[in-house]
């Protein structure tokens, strides 16, 4: 289980990473008014894709059993 846990916060971190990065390159002043909500559902996509690959990586593992 450890193994699945580790996946999940790995692609998460990068996930992360990669969000931030290209939040700040095309971050403009005086953006849309909805931008924080957009924001906001797009780091929780990232949260809810980083288990759904962790599931992923489970369910391949039981398959191979």
């Amino acid at each position: 289980m450890g193994k699945y846990i580790s996946i999940f916060f790995g692609t998460l971190a990068a996930s992360l990473a990669i969000y931030i990065i290209c939040e700040s390159m095309f971050h403009v002043e005086g953006a849309h008014v909805l931008e924080k909500i957009i924001l906001g559902g797009g780091t929780v996509l990232v949260f809810l894709l980083s288990y759904l690959i962790a599931q992923i990586h489970y369910l391949i593992d039981l398959v191979k059993k």
